[in-house]
């Protein structure tokens, strides 16, 4: 379960949200919705526990996530930016996380569910912004943690890739996962919850 009660986020002397609050329990996917600014970004980062609130808690299955061992584990994060290690191969890029979370025998599945087995000896500086991203997308294929909060998976995908990762988000779900997604493009239907940001402006 992720709980968040209370949140307020303040920059200077505005405040960005305030009172925001929800409960996921495992099977549900939260797409946070809003405008540039609304603070989607800011709230992915105060779940992740890198941004302080002004007000408010976080908690994973009834603890804070502050200080929390268990939290970390069972979180898998990826940003808005790819943030691969350009002088790394591909497979050298997934297997740092395959080694992190014990799970070596999924990345050649990885690999193929982003069409990357071609390109798996290619460093990661001479792909794409759009092939970078699918790497740093296939973490999520061999780091299947019980939380996945992402920043605008979809950015530089084609159709295909933005087809492939809804319906890897819906497995995880499928599966008991809690996926909290901030974007603009991701169809709210596919959702089990919607916050709109400017709601709580």
């Amino acid at each position: 379960m992720l709980a968040a009660e209370n949140l307020t986020c303040q920059r200077s002397e505005r405040i960005i949200f305030s009172q925001l609050g929800f409960c996921l329990q495992e099977g549900a996917l939260l797409l946070l919705k809003g405008p540039n600014g609304s603070g989607k970004t800011s709230l992915i980062r105060i779940l992740l526990g890198l941004l302080q609130p002004a007000e408010g808690q976080i908690y994973w299955n009834g603890d804070s996530i502050q200080d929390n061992a268990q939290f970390k584990r069972d979180l898998m994060y990826i940003g808005h930016k790819s943030a691969v290690k350009l002088e790394a191969t591909v497979w050298e890029n997934l297997a740092f996380w395959a080694k992190l979370y014990d799970t070596e025998l999924l990345l050649p599945a990885a690999l193929k569910f982003y069409d990357l087995t071609k390109c798996a000896d290619t460093p990661a500086s001479q792909l794409s912004a759009g092939w970078q991203r699918r790497v740093a997308l296939a973490r999520l294929v061999v780091a299947p943690c019980k939380l996945w909060l992402l920043d605008e998976p979809t950015n530089f995908l084609d159709d295909e890739a933005v087809m492939l990762t809804a319906s890897l988000i819906e497995s995880r779900v499928q599966q008991g996962g809690i996926v909290v997604v901030a974007s603009h493009i991701m169809n709210s239907a596919i959702a089990s919850h919607t916050l709109w940001l400017e709601d709580f402006s």
